[in-house]
């Protein structure tokens, strides 16, 4: 899936900074660290909700904390790549709140899970009892987490196109310059 070419304006890339660290941070503390009014950056807030820019607010726990120590990246083949193997193991990783992140891939493995579990015996349990059994799954490879180097959620909006004051970024109208030379 391509990504979408989205553009924001710096103020929009400031408040999402902020937010991805400071997800509870108050309005007004948020507006004096953009340099807006508070009027003005619950409106832009708004709006990034609307364009679906900002999906939702979370908090985020300590997975050993709360018991749940075992965090294993799984690989999962399917047998046959025909709709019902597939939707079955859509099924299956939608109902499973121990699957906390699925991708498709290409390469080796068809998906990677990211299952947290409270064990090794919890893991296995889910292994044998749970993704073994689903329709069309032919190979599992399992891959446990020994420590956690780095554990990040904010994306990394360097690399996202700013808006100049309305403008297209310096480096677009570099080049719609050349062009009409």
């Amino acid at each position: 899936m391509a990504a979408e070419n989205t553009t924001l304006h710096p103020a929009d890339k400031r408040i999402l900074e902020i937010l991805q660290t400071q997800g509870r941070i108050p309005n007004v503390q948020l507006a004096a660290e953009v340099g807006l009014s508070p009027s003005a950056v619950l409106e832009r807030v708004r709006k990034l909700e609307e364009r679906g820019i900002i999906e939702r607010y979370v908090t985020l726990l300590d997975n050993k904390k709360i018991g749940l120590g075992t965090i294993a990246f799984v690989g999962v083949t399917l047998h046959h790549h025909q709709a019902g193997a597939i939707q079955s193991f859509h099924r299956f990783v939608r109902e499973r709140d121990k699957v906390l992140e699925c991708y498709h891939l290409a390469g080796a493995e068809d998906y990677i899970l990211k299952v947290y579990a409270r064990d090794i015996d919890d893991y296995e349990h889910f292994l044998l009892n749970d993704l073994t059994k689903t329709r069309g799954v032919d190979k599992v490879t399992t891959m446990f987490v020994l420590s956690t180097l780095k554990r990040e959620t904010a994306m990394p909006l360097s690399a996202v196109e700013i808006k100049n004051g309305g403008k297209a970024a310096p480096a677009r109208a570099a080049a719609r310059k050349k062009k009409r030379r």
